[in-house]
């Protein structure tokens, strides 16, 4: 099933990420499966968590990386078909909008589509069986020098 281009949220019940250096990295606690996603992608994930919908993401990419609206469309709808299939991001179906929050987008380097590298090697040690509630507020700060 495709996504029809909407509102989404990440599945925070089962996934932590957080972007670093430019990078999104993504795990789901629940499979053990880690992501990465860099570039235009690491910008569609920050734009997912700010609360942006599927259109805003895509006019976003068009005018970051001068690439047509039309590609960018179709390249946002089948990363969001990727990370819904994958549980990382869940449609938003009650109308309304997620919290928006402020997160740094990524500089801006050349266009590739958006994709999502995907990484079992670690799966049995990642996975938390049950997920781990309230996952979404523990802080990813890293260690004091």
């Amino acid at each position: 099933m495709r996504p029809r281009m909407g509102r989404f949220r990440a599945n925070s019940d089962e996934v932590a990420a957080k972007i670093v250096d430019g990078e999104a990295i993504l795990i789901n606690l629940s499979t053990g499966i880690y992501y990465s996603m860099d570039g235009p992608a690491a910008v569609a994930w920050a734009m997912l968590e700010r609360g942006a919908a599927a259109d805003e993401i895509a006019g976003e990419l068009a005018d970051r990386y001068a690439v047509e609206r039309e590609v960018t469309a179709s390249d946002v709808e089948s990363l969001l078909e990727e990370l819904v299939a994958e549980g990382l991001l869940v449609p938003v179906t009650d109308g309304t909008a997620p919290t928006r929050r402020e997160v740094e987008l990524p500089p801006p380097d050349a266009y590739v589509a958006p994709r999502l590298d995907k990484y079992t090697d670690m799966q049995e040690m990642l996975a938390l069986d049950p997920p781990l509630p309230g996952i979404e507020d523990i802080p990813w700060e890293p260690p004091a020098a």
